[in-house]
């Protein structure tokens, strides 16, 4: 009789596991060599370089006429692939770019970015040496302008300058771009954005505050050297910083904008631009003495938050009338800079009362204070009310406050 041996367990084994090996490499080598993953990268890459071309074309264009245009300020966020939504969109630049790359590109300094979240995505753009945007996070020192996110800039999406982090002190980068988000440089100063959507806060001198002085004959003094023009800072970034304090003092000689400082006071506006004026003085970022019309700004937004900027600030400042809450201990009284949480507003601090603040406004031969001081009654002398004084008068409760403009 003929028997039929089987295979053994031992042999059969070992061809399951070459078997998987070999299946293992043919998987890889496919993978690797996938005709459809690089069709796909193929394509990605030819339509990018096309849009680059285009884009080069479309600054020249924007340069060639006016020279006064700077080939790296042009800018344009996504595009969400309608014809109603295409201005100020990259598909207004960029006219061939699809729907999909036009939700997943963005022009920034007037580079093509890649702003989505596909990593093969970013390896392409990577290797043809584009730029992919750069994150900068919360609470990380900014070695250049950048956003917390690498998206574009605006006024929902504030621009964090270099030698600045942002903060979470009670508001989430960017979502809460509406309550007052705060930077803070190396030395601890603090800035609140203002956000300036042209809608709901117009940058804008406001017929709404109270006027001891008529609106329509102030104007604002010599900006600081190298800014032409306070209206870029909104033209640009959509908005601008001030300092969340009254001006403080440190080591009888430091301008700082800190919580519970020594407040800047008997201080004429002379002394006060001056200071302000030198506070940062980098290619990026040059301080100034706050405008008439980034005062009224600011009010705008604050009204739009429910508080009364224009008859009676009494419930949200330091004056001898406040109210309840703003009547914690010690109002009436001047104090250190940032003392009650009740006299803030969208992270503000003492706009209302506490001293009265140098602005950069000017009516006729004076310079304008606004705000009121801790002695007032908030009546007379709201968050929106002036006061004129000579530039070498001395405000024994007045103070100042900076402004930042980014370059």
């Amino acid at each position: 009789m003929k028997i039929n041996k089987g295979i053994s367990l031992v042999v059969l084994v070992i061809t399951i596991i070459i078997t998987t090996i070999l299946a293992g490499a043919v998987i890889l080598n496919l993978s690797n060599n996938n005709p459809i993953d690089k069709a796909i990268e193929a394509t990605f890459k030819t339509n990018v370089a096309a849009y680059n071309s285009e884009l080069a074309i479309v600054v020249t264009n924007q340069y060639s006429p006016s020279y006064s245009f700077g080939t790296g300020l042009l800018n344009a966020g996504v595009w969400d692939g309608t014809d109603v939504n295409i201005s100020g969109t990259i598909k207004e630049y960029i006219t061939s770019i699809t729907v999909i790359d036009g939700a997943r590109f963005e022009i920034q300094n007037s580079k093509l970015v890649y702003v989505g979240d596909n990593q093969k995505e970013k390896d392409y753009v990577t290797e043809m040496e584009l730029l992919n945007k750069f994150e900068l996070g919360t609470n990380v020192i900014a070695p250049v302008n950048a956003t917390v996110n690498g998206r574009i800039y605006s006024y929902k999406n504030p621009i964090i300058p270099k030698g600045f982090k942002a903060i979470n002190d009670g508001a989430v980068w960017p979502t809460d771009w509406n309550t007052g988000l705060v930077i803070e440089d190396v030395a601890g100063n603090q800035f609140v954005w203002v956000p300036v959507d042209g809608t709901n806060v117009k940058y804008e001198k406001w017929d709404g505050a109270v006027t001891y002085v008529s609106v329509s004959v102030t104007t604002n003094d010599t900006l600081p050297t190298g800014i032409n023009s306070e209206t870029n800072q909104i033209t640009n970034y959509g908005g601008f910083y001030i300092a969340r304090y009254e001006a403080g003092k440190e080591n009888t000689t430091i301008l700082v904008s800190k919580k519970l400082t020594t407040i800047w006071n008997n201080i004429n506006y002379i002394n006060s631009k001056i200071k302000s004026e030198a506070m940062y003085t980098t290619a990026e970022v040059k301080s100034g003495l706050v405008t008439g019309t980034q005062w009224d700004t600011i009010l705008k937004w604050f009204q739009n938050k429910g508080v009364n900027v224009s008859s009676d600030s009494s419930s949200w400042g330091n004056y001898n009338n406040s109210t309840a809450p703003a009547n914690v201990a010690g109002y009436g009284i001047k104090q250190l800079t940032g003392y009650s949480e009740y006299w803030k507003v969208n992270n503000i601090y003492d706009i209302a009362g506490n001293t009265w603040e140098w602005t950069n406004e000017i009516y006729y031969s004076v310079r304008v204070g606004r705000g009121g001081y801790s002695g007032d009654t908030s009546i007379y002398y709201p968050a929106g009310a002036r006061a004129g004084a000579t530039i070498t008068n001395i405000f024994t409760n007045g103070s100042f406050r900076v402004v930042l403009y980014i370059l």
